[in-house]
């Protein structure tokens, strides 16, 4: 069977390229299909008038007037219809809609969308009402010529349905699966004991937006407690204080960075994940495939990646730090059901949040669209 791999920005070749998805999907596809051909990634060449209109709408500070330009448009779909028509694949597959929006499509499209424009707006505009009007024209082109849509949260499949209409035989959802080569012994003991240090973990590379500020109001909280509490922010660069460090980006194309950002994986009793918004969230369903329970809230599509009391802890949306200090009080009372929750937590990893698995998944919805 020959697929054809649609790229945008992000490069499926390239394991750093993005949060990884990319990667992995083609990783997954080019283990299952006789022959995948990868089309993009493309780069942003603006005209001379876009470059105009950018520097006129986007000052620091602002919202970016739109994520795609255009040109870019028109660029991209010229190039994966020319390759389309020449390859004559037997199912296309993408994560992206920018590059499809007026191909004319010869074969079957899966389409994965872990958050469409409509969702965004309505939760994170991160764009100008102008862009994201023209983004969601452009991608409600593309759900529509979608034969199944795979999405990483039950709040997205939500949106598809009830504003899009599409039928909810052509949507999967499946939780985001960490993007992390896992080992059977990343599984490892680690207790919470009273008075002991409690190690807390986030993993996000935007302050506000991945709620950095609350998970140092839940360290501070705890330490002011007495309840000695350490917290590693790994993601971004800022200045260090008291029990609270800041680790930076680090490369998981890099053998040495990879293990030292797994290493954290393997020192955290928790992750915190207080998103202010995420379609999904990578990062949790990492911390599961070494048995860390994620403290997290319903902002977003967060409560598909974590399942409440399975895999970790779903607080109400933009809950402050006092709830994330009031969960910790909790399992360090009673250590007993923290052991089950981590064991609880690896046991999601095995059986949903790992790309074998989305990999089999995404096979037989291939197999079953190519079908007919």
């Amino acid at each position: 069977m020959k697929l054809l791999y649609v790229a945008a920005r992000w490069d499926p070749q390239n394991p750093d390229s993005g949060s990884g998805v990319n990667y992995n999907a083609y990783m997954e596809l080019k283990d299952r299909m006789d022959d995948v051909r990868i089309v993009g990634p493309f780069q942003s060449d603006l005209t001379l008038l876009e470059r105009g209109v950018r520097k006129i709408f986007e000052r620091p500070g602002k919202r970016r007037l739109i994520k795609f330009y255009p040109s870019y448009l028109r660029h991209s779909n010229r190039t994966v219809q020319e390759v389309m028509d020449e390859y004559e694949p037997d199912v296309i597959f993408s994560k992206s809609s920018v590059p499809l929006v007026n191909v004319e499509l010869n074969a079957p499209l899966v389409y994965m969308c872990d958050s469409t424009v409509k969702w965004t707006v309505d939760n994170w505009p991160l764009f100008s009402p102008l862009g994201l009007k023209m983004m969601e024209k452009w991608e409600a082109k593309v759900i529509r010529k979608a034969t199944h849509i795979i999405t990483f949260s039950h709040a997205n499949a939500e949106v598809l349905r009830d504003y899009y209409h599409i039928p909810g035989e052509r949507i999967t959802v499946h939780p985001i699966p960490s993007s992390l080569p896992h080992k059977e012994d990343d599984f490892q003991p680690n207790p919470l004991i009273a008075g002991e240090k409690l190690k807390l973990l986030l993993v996000g590379k935007e302050f506000h937006r991945k709620g950095v500020d609350i998970a140092i109001g839940t360290a501070r909280g705890l330490n002011e407690l007495g309840i000695p509490t350490e917290l590693r922010v790994v993601g971004q660069d800022n200045e260090n204080s008291e029990n609270i460090t800041f680790l930076g980006l680090m490369s998981k194309n890099d053998p040495v960075q990879q293990k030292a950002y797994m290493d954290n994986y393997r020192w955290a009793h928790f992750l915190l994940f207080p998103s202010r918004f995420d379609a999904a969230g990578i990062v949790p369903s990492e911390a599961a495939g070494f048995g860390v329970p994620t403290i997290t809230n319903e902002a977003g599509g967060i409560a598909t990646t974590v399942k409440d009391k399975v895999s970790g802890v779903v607080l109400p949306k933009h809950s402050p730090a006092a709830e994330y200090i009031r969960v910790i009080q909790y399992y360090l009372a009673h250590p007993d059901e923290y052991d089950g929750l981590r064991r609880s937590t690896y046991a999601r990893y095995l059986s949903e949040l790992n790309w074998h698995v989305l990999g089999d998944q995404i096979s037989s919805i291939i197999n079953q669209v190519t079908a007919h």
